[in-house]
């Protein structure tokens, strides 16, 4: 594997053969290479993956083959491995040296089990580097990036990869911030949630986004950036932000609105409920 690599696994399933498409978009609009990733505990230990015919092992042999063809059908240059080992250390391992994860949402293909679940949530939330957890979009005709914005480093994490994939795709960016959290405290430096302050509010949490963007909007001068501070809970917002967007990325850790955004319900909320791919970022 190349360092710098984006990792998908792949297991034949519908969310995985997404999973791949959307990796091989991504790298090769970025210049990027592609390594596919296929964990198969059945193997025997050590088995290369030239050799899994002869494990009995020709399906997976297949899926492998297909998947290589179709990354490289987007432009993009492929490696691949076979590893027998369970899904989520492969692919924790391997995020130690990647780009990026690609994950799909769920996964019963030839690899059975390879990205259900509970491996694409576990996989978000201890990789080494953003991971991408893929699901068919509700909009197919959306481009447009939202990311989710609390003022903490790892929004602003999320922020420089929000940008520079939306300045790479051409895509339009809509930088959103929620209030109040999951337990009804209101963002930090809001203010207090009465009915008369609603328009001040939402007119301070856009100055507040605004001010946090400024960086990167001065990096990425080629990106329309919109700003949207909205009086819900940050889980509905981005869950409904989903139905129309190409991509979702959030922070792997926040605050404020977004408090514990990977660590409880919301986390939870959004991996599972969202209506595009998630990006979580660290």
């Amino acid at each position: 594997m190349t360092r710098n690599s984006v990792v998908v696994g792949v297991d034949g399933s519908a969310d995985g053969d997404r999973a791949l498409d959307w990796a091989a978009a991504w790298a090769a609009a970025h210049g990027a290479p592609v390594h596919v990733l296929v964990a198969n505990p059945s193997l025997p230990s050590g088995l290369p993956f030239w050799a899994a015919e002869e494990a009995g092992s020709s399906e997976l042999n297949d899926v492998v083959a297909d998947a290589c063809r179709r990354v490289e059908s987007h432009g993009a240059s492929v490696t691949s491995q076979m590893v027998d080992v369970a899904p989520s250390p492969a692919l924790l391992d391997a995020s130690r040296d990647a780009r990026i994860v690609v994950v799909g949402a769920r996964g019963h293909g030839a690899v059975g089990g390879l990205l259900i679940g509970s491996v694409s949530q576990h996989v978000s939330r201890h990789a080494s580097c953003p991971v991408v957890v893929v699901r068919e979009q509700a909009d197919p005709q959306a481009r447009r990036i939202v990311v989710g914005v609390d003022l903490s480093p790892g929004s602003q994490q999320a922020l420089g990869f929000a940008f520079e994939t939306a300045s790479v795709m051409q895509a339009p960016l809509v930088a959103v911030q929620g209030w109040p959290d999951a337990v009804g405290r209101p963002l930090s430096g809001l203010g207090s949630a009465t009915p008369g302050s609603v328009a001040e509010r939402i007119a301070a949490g856009e100055r507040a986004i605004s001010e946090a963007v400024a960086g990167w909007r001065e990096k990425y001068p080629d990106v329309s950036l919109t700003p949207e501070a909205v009086p819900v809970r940050p889980s509905r917002l981005l869950t409904d932000a989903s139905q129309r967007a190409a991509l979702v990325v959030v922070g792997s850790r926040g605050r404020g609105g977004f408090t514990g955004l990977l660590l409880g319900s919301t986390s939870q909320a959004l991996l599972h409920h969202a209506y595009s791919p998630v990006a979580v970022v660290r």
